[in-house]
């Protein structure tokens, strides 16, 4: 067997052994918990989210942004800040905040906030190509914004539980095939195969951790692996310098960013 064959299976292993790998935060399960009950409503929502000061404060602010309170008639309220945002995009912002603050990283405060920006623009990128593309019927943008959140998460795993030192390397800032081939010949595995390992020990569909698996790749015949990996492209391309969820928001929402979609869009052979 080879060296990186034998690294590859050493790190799986290592993997598969350890009991006590991380799990999703309370709160980003509970958001879920709500929006995947049919019956629910914006109160259940923010009775999810109260409790949580950091992430009501958060969304009270964006709410008071200017892009969302173009009268400039500020409020206090949680519940009248989520009613303001509306429901999808009060949880994509709690289920991003979630992550950056409950699942703690082994590096510094302004790599998470980067890293999780990231995660939540290739999320609302997901979401903004759904839109653009209403006739597919197969399309589900919660589920793409979901695997946009968590599509690096496999990066996570690495720096958390197969070397510490990930995040204050060099390949903590590359991407695409440069990441994928240094990843390979340090660990013998990449993010986006551990991101699927982890995935599937946490319980999610054999497509979705598919979908994480393949995010580096735009040859897939499914429309939804496709979507990822466009989200992910455009946001390296285009969003690369933002570092923050409340940025991210903002960039998101901008008429030129949606152009540029569909500019890209027109250049997809699927």
């Amino acid at each position: 067997m080879s060296p990186i064959k034998l690294l590859r299976q050493s790190t799986i292993d290592t993997l598969n052994s350890i009991d006590s790998l991380p799990t999703l935060p309370d709160l980003f399960l509970n958001i879920q918990s709500v929006l995947n009950t049919p019956e629910s409503t914006l109160q259940d929502l923010t009775q999810a989210i109260e409790h949580d000061q950091t992430i009501a404060v958060m969304i009270v602010k964006i709410a008071n942004s200017s892009y969302y309170n173009p009268m400039n008639k500020p409020t206090s309220s949680l519940s009248f800040a989520i009613s303001r945002l509306g429901r999808i995009e009060t949880s994509n912002i709690a289920l991003s905040i979630s992550l950056l603050y409950g699942f703690s990283l082994p590096t510094g405060i302004a790599n998470m906030r980067r890293f999780w920006a990231h995660a939540f623009a290739v999320g609302q990128t997901c979401r903004k190509i759904c839109i653009q593309r209403p006739k597919e019927s197969q399309l589900n943008s919660d589920e793409l914004f979901l695997s946009g959140l968590l599509h690096d998460i496999g990066r996570a795993i690495l720096g958390i539980r197969i070397d510490p030192q990930y995040f204050e390397q060099d390949l903590a800032n590359f991407h695409g095939e440069e990441l994928i081939q240094a990843e390979q010949q340090a660990y013998g595995i990449d993010h986006a195969q551990v991101g699927a390992i982890i995935l599937k020990q946490w319980g999610f569909p054999d497509a979705f951790c598919q979908r994480i698996r393949q995010h580096h790749s735009s040859n897939s015949c499914n429309i939804n692996d496709n979507i990822l990996a466009l989200a992910d492209s455009i946001v390296h391309q285009h969003l690369s310098n933002l570092t923050t969820i409340e940025e991210v928001e903002i960039k998101t929402r901008d008429s030129e960013f949606d152009a540029m979609i569909t500019q890209h869009l027109t250049e997809m052979s699927w």
